[in-house]
Order: structure tokens, then sequence, then C-alpha cells
């Protein structure tokens, strides 16, 4: 898999890797990571965990990879890893590695097949995970308000009653259980480390949806 460190970008083999997460007492796997600061600042308040960033665009991770391989009184986090991939191609060997997954305010093709339950994003997901391993997806409802972005107006809103009669079952065939989801207060989005997270609290108040959910087997 291709990890990135600034400006550079190197390979990291399945053996690599192996070697790397056997330090660590779990694996935590950021989805749609963005520029990368909700990985950083999980790894710096779990040093225990490797934390993997996900995202398909390498120049918006450069910044934040760069400081976390800085050494660890300059800041640096060591147990990050950023990795740049996509979920529909996930890299093979991350596949079955995490105990935790996190989406955290995702945008594109992760929030749509998200919002949509589509089979290559969910089989994605689930293909990353241990059995076992726990779900976190936050998604920003504010997209829906008016005036609607034309990439998203085809989208339904994610209600409660939506994530139970359209999600669950969808999430479930892919081994995905939701086992809680709920509105999210405003202080809540407010305090995720991520820069989108932040921008969105300077807004009206942010309008989010968080669904939890377990990864194991997908149904027969």
């Amino acid at each position: 898999m291709i990890t990135v460190r600034g400006k550079q970008t190197s390979t990291l083999d399945a053996a690599a890797f192996a070697a790397l997460a056997a330090s660590y007492d779990g694996i935590t796997i950021d989805l749609g990571a963005g520029d990368g600061r909700f990985a950083y600042r999980y790894a710096v308040a779990h040093p225990e965990r490797l934390v993997v960033a996900i995202d398909p665009v390498r120049e918006t991770m450069r910044e934040l990879s760069a400081k976390a391989a800085r050494k660890p009184d300059r800041g640096g986090a060591p147990n990050a890893l950023y990795v740049v991939a996509s979920i529909e191609h996930p890299p093979e060997e991350l596949l079955h590695a995490a105990d935790e997954v996190v989406v955290t305010l995702p945008w594109g093709s992760l929030m749509r097949g998200i919002v949509l339950g589509d089979e290559t994003v969910l089989c994605g997901i689930a293909s990353l995970a241990r059995p076992g391993a726990t779900l976190r997806i936050v998604l920003n409802l504010r997209i829906f308000d008016d005036p609607v972005p034309l990439d998203v107006r085809d989208l339904p809103d994610v209600t409660p009653d939506y994530v139970r009669e359209t999600l669950t079952p969808a999430f479930a065939r892919h081994g995905i259980a939701i086992t809680a989801t709920r509105a999210m207060e405003p202080e809540e989005v407010a305090a995720i480390e991520t820069t989108w997270a932040k921008k969105l609290s300077h807004r009206a108040p942010p309008r989010s949806v968080l669904i939890e959910a377990t990864i194991g087997d997908p149904l027969a």
C-alpha cells in the first residue's frame, strides 16, 4: 500500500505492516480522512493504538502526515499512518486489520455509498474490520439544507426512520449490525477533532447524525 509522509510517498508491504501493527494494542482505521487531523489527534490521545488514515487524495494529508513524522517531543505521532487509497479499492494489507473503524463527516463517493447503502462501499468498510470491530459514522445533514448542492440533490435525508428501514438491512447484508443512531448535539460536533467539524461549528448550528455498529460476518 502507498503511504505518505509530507511530500514523500513510499510502499509498505504486508510483512512490514504486520511488524508495525504488532507493536500496538489495536488498530483504528479513519476512512475518508481528509487532511488527517482527526487521525493525528486520535493517535496522540491513544499512543497504544495504531491509527491508519485513509484518503484517496494524497495532497490533503501532506501537512498532518509530515507533522506526525516528527519526533514525539516536537509533536510527532509515530503511531499515525497515512495511506493513499479509496474505499472502493481498500489496500490488501489492511484487510481484516481493524478493531475500530471511524468515518467522520465523509464527502464524495464514501458519503453517497453510506447514505445509499451501496454494496461496494459497505463491502469495503466491512473488509477492513476484524469480527467484532466497532464502527462509528458521523454524517453531516446540513448538506440537505437549502440550497442543496447539485451532487447530493438525489440523496435521501438520513432520518432515524430511514436508518431503521433502509440502512439497517442494507448494512446487515455485509455483516454490519447497526446498534444505535441518534442526532448529535451541536457541541458534540464542534468537539470533533477535524477541520471540517470546526468549519461547521462556525456556521449555522450543525445538524449531524451518529450511527454506531458492530461488524461481523455478512448474511448468507
